[in-house]
């Protein structure tokens, strides 16, 4: 999927993307009422764009966008003791004077770039390091209170904040922990009140006019969307993926693609409702109609955040307010022009799976989302699955095609696939005769080759900027 200022537009398989049933009211209307086809627009694993969308966004819609507050104030200012998590949370801070918004934002707080969420499957002795024998299970399947799904976070907050320096200067290193303690702060920020996740995501939903969810709040619904095909590298781990015959095995729906986000989801469901474990680096499901609404206020927010006068204390030379910026000609942002032009910034951000955000402060932006972590391979009837491509313009008009297959088509042609227009009702009917019915093999005498993801960034990005 991938959308700018001037459209959206989405192929995808017909096996793997249902649409809400809700919308075979909205279309081909016979009164020509316009209709919100928004839904249309399956939804993706957003992967690490989780961190621009969730934490980030939520922290500029509840504080403002005023810089002094994320890049001068201590951070220990800024936190309340609301829990004996946060009480940890502002000790840290308060070792650390120098440490505000901006450095955890920035990936400047010196923790490494990742570690384990398993480990708060188990409590650990008091020592920072877990002694043989001293694990013992949580309790997590049982967790109706969220009893053990609190003392689980507290004891992955306490092991990540073990993990970092005391370095004001600390170079810029990219970190999931970073966004873990993101969350951690926006549940105990003292400048709005945090009421749960759930509203965090209403208010960026009803901001942006978007449908985002997380898979720690929301893990059924995540059935919902396209799934993900992870690299298979040997026949070893072919036959493993085949015959696990577990929620996250390739190929499944309504998993995250990031470990510790399924670590979150799926271990901790039972505890969803009391207390549902969310991190800010990954586990935010989205489509591109929802991505590319949420743009429009990421460019206007970053504007203000860069109108400020004061020096910065916890600037980066890769990150500006949370956001990546293109370092060479050869960026992922596909720019057309290098560098950009003059009182122009570019900023935005990647995904593992295969997601991007590049936005330009003169209000152009360009959204890439895809699933393929892997190439997919599939046998069975020719007729599932079939591809379908939507395509929805600035004024909301959306229109449907379908890629017949080459037994399919017209008498006289080369063979070559071809495309036709159907009606979005046909095109729901279709996905829901054949969604999730599929059965999906791996050609095991090949290695799986990662798609170049880069170069599709880059020459789509070129072609998004300018059209």
């Amino acid at each position: 999927a991938f959308a700018n200022g001037t459209g959206q537009w989405c192929s995808f398989f017909a096996d793997e993307a249902c649409p809400p049933d809700h919308l075979l009211d909205k279309v081909e209307t016979q009164n020509g009422e316009k209709s919100n086809h928004k839904g249309w627009f399956p939804a993706f694993d957003l992967a690490s764009l989780t961190k621009p969308l969730l934490t980030n966004l939520w922290l500029r819609l509840s504080l403002g966008t005023d810089p002094i507050l994320y890049a001068n104030t201590p951070l220990s200012s800024l936190l309340e003791e609301r829990t004996a998590e946060a009480q940890l949370l502002k000790k840290w801070a308060q070792e650390r004077p120098w440490l505000t918004l901006g450095h955890v934002l920035n990936h400047r707080t010196g923790l490494p770039a990742w570690c384990w969420f398993g480990r708060m499957l188990w409590e650990f002795a008091d020592d920072a390091s877990p002694q043989k024998g001293a694990r013992r299970n949580a309790g997590s399947a049982n967790d109706n209170s969220g009893e053990s799904a609190r003392r689980a976070q507290y004891q992955l907050t306490r092991h990540i904040l073990s993990l970092s320096g005391n370095n004001p200067n600390a170079d810029t290193l990219y970190s999931d922990l970073n966004y873990f303690l993101m969350a951690r702060i926006c549940e105990n920020i003292s400048l709005a009140q945090f009421k749960s996740w759930q509203d965090c995501l209403n208010v960026i939903n009803t901001t942006c006019s978007s449908n985002f969810w997380h898979a720690s709040i929301d893990p059924e619904r995540s059935m919902t969307a396209v799934p993900f095909y992870p690299y298979i590298h040997s026949q070893v781990t072919a036959h493993i993926y085949e015959n696990r015959k577990l929620e996250n095995h390739a190929g499944q729906f309504g998993s995250v693609h990031d470990t510790n986000a399924n670590i979150l989801a799926h271990e901790f469901r039972t505890s969803r409702a009391a207390a549902p474990i969310v991190s800010g680096h990954a586990g935010l499901f989205g489509s591109v109609a929802d991505v590319a609404a949420a743009a429009k206020i990421m460019i206007d927010t970053q504007a203000d955040l860069n109108n400020h006068s004061s020096t910065l204390t916890c600037s980066s030379d890769r990150f500006v307010w949370g956001m990546d910026t293109p370092s060479q000609a050869a960026s992922t942002a596909g720019l057309n022009v290098w560098p950009p032009p003059k009182n122009t910034s570019v900023f935005g951000h990647l995904g593992y799976t295969g997601t991007s955000l590049w936005m330009s402060s003169a209000h152009e932006f360009h959204v890439f989302l895809t699933n393929r972590t892997a190439q997919r391979d599939t046998r069975g009837a020719l007729s599932v699955p079939r591809i379908l491509f939507f395509h929805e313009d600035s004024t909301g008009t959306t229109s449907c095609w379908i890629r017949n297959n080459a037994a399919e088509t017209t008498s006289g042609s080369t063979g070559e696939r071809s495309w036709k227009s159907i009606s979005c009702a046909d095109a729901y009917t279709l996905c829901f005769e054949h969604s999730r019915l599929v059965t999906r093999y791996w050609d095991r005498n090949t290695l799986r080759v990662l798609p170049n993801l880069n170069i599709l960034r880059r020459k789509l990005g070129k072609t998004l900027w300018t059209h």
